[in-house]
């Protein structure tokens, strides 16, 4: 049996933390001598990281606004339109042709589908001004024609007066109900019930205010203005294409609901068995789907433009660890000659090549967190979520690359021959 000593696990663990500890003293000493040249070294991946952390907080902040919103609407309800809900990109044309939801498609889904419970059609006419005792909005109002079916469907509430009455639902009466916004720049003091608004040639009676719903998207929800659905179709037009909402009795399975929808419609429209329906059914999942797929194009879309950035940071990384191996060339000599295994000086540089980019990541993280946050402070139109995630991810990758980058730096410094090495001037 050897006599040889055995090394103690503790002490070996000791000797490798003071090496490594050595090596990033010796990497951020070379840093510190050339600020400059670091922080322009790693302008790439701070642009790169700070992309990645403020597209990830954004879109983060969009998804809460949407999930919150389609909670409103509840799991029993759904959309029967003309057009897909929030796809990418899709053949205009081929939905275009499609045949317009009417006011009797309406009353077919009421007479001919016993799971269903309510209906309510929906006609939006965009850029409306209100006026009343003197005031006026921007021409910005949406003015939506619906029945009052239309607040249960989707959730939303009416913070005072009344929604609207069933001879209101049947017959163009001059009533609305009026969005917090409209009522603040209308009606600035006292209450709006029972006052009157004016929009084209209408005058309108004011029976009620919709509860407060903020922005989405950078637009506010309550700059809207709800008129009974037979008024706006006498204003409007009988041909306009409707969008109709729909919700499922509480006793039935909501797919059973959707599929006397789809039957009604397809005979209604004569599609044959072997043809693809000619409308969209959208529940709150598949709008969630569809919207998820949405925002992951465009997250991947900026990741890889980050990416681009990374990758310029790290070619960045690469010439100037090179430069340093170079100039350094002396120096590594002696250290060989003294001792200094190809592993030990290896390690030293990739220490290095990280410690640039994770420098380059901490700056990257700071902008992109700060930018965020003033952003949020500056505005309420562009929701933003910064999570730990964005961060532990972004830092994650700012290392990696410079792990990447930094390996054939490291390999080259680590076979330099010691002889030509001390030789170098």
């Amino acid at each position: 049996m050897s006599d040889a000593p055995k090394k103690h696990p503790r002490k070996t663990l000791r000797a490798h933390a003071l090496v490594f500890y050595e090596s990033v003293r010796m990497a951020l000493g070379s840093v510190r001598s050339n600020k400059l040249r670091s922080v322009l070294t790693c302008l790439g991946i701070i642009i790169g990281v700070a992309t990645v952390i403020s597209m990830m907080s954004i879109v983060k902040g969009v998804d809460g606004i949407v999930a919150k919103e389609l909670d409103r609407v509840g799991a029993s309800s759904f959309v029967l339109t003309k057009y897909p809900a929030l796809r990418v990109s899709f053949d205009w044309n081929k939905y275009r042709r499609r045949p317009d939801l009417t006011m009797e498609d309406v009353q077919a889904i009421l007479d001919q589908c016993p799971s269903v419970d309510l209906v309510a059609p929906l006609l939006v006419a965009w850029g409306k001004t209100v006026t009343a005792e003197g005031n006026k909005t921007d021409p910005n109002i949406g003015m939506i024609g619906t029945t009052s079916d239309y607040t249960a469907i989707m959730g939303l509430g009416v913070q005072e007066g009344r929604v609207f009455t069933n001879l209101e639902n049947r017959r163009p009466r001059l009533v609305a109900i009026l969005g917090v916004d409209v009522v603040d720049r209308v009606f600035p003091y006292g209450s709006p019930i029972g006052r009157y608004v004016r929009v084209d040639n209408y005058r309108l009676r004011v029976v009620g205010v919709m509860e407060e719903r903020g922005a989405m998207f950078g637009e506010s929800q309550d700059t809207r203005i709800i008129v009974p659905m037979p008024l706006i179709l006498r204003k409007e037009g009988n041909t306009r294409n409707l969008e109709i909402n729909i919700k499922a009795r509480p006793d039935v399975p909501l797919a059973k609901a959707m599929n006397e929808v789809r039957t009604v419609m397809r005979i209604r429209h004569k599609v044959k068995v072997y043809e693809e329906d000619d409308f969209e059914l959208e529940t709150r999942e598949s709008i969630t789907r569809a919207w998820s797929n949405l925002t992951g194009s465009i997250f991947a879309a900026a990741v890889g433009i980050a990416m681009i950035s990374l990758l310029v940071g790290g070619v960045g990384i690469m010439n100037i660890m090179l430069v340093s191996v170079r100039e350094r060339t002396r120096e590594i000599g002696v250290r060989k000659a003294l001792g200094a295994r190809p592993r030990d000086i290896q390690r030293q540089f990739l220490i290095e090549a990280s410690t640039l980019s994770l420098l380059g990541g901490v700056l990257g993280v700071s902008i992109g967190v700060g930018g965020m946050q003033a952003l949020a402070a500056v505005t309420d139109k562009v929701p933003v979520i910064v999570t730990g995630f964005a961060v532990v991810l972004s830092l994650g990758f700012s290392i990696l690359v410079g792990i990447f980058f930094g390996v054939y730096p490291a390999r080259k410094a680590a076979h330099l021959d010691p002889i030509e090495a001390l030789r170098y001037e």
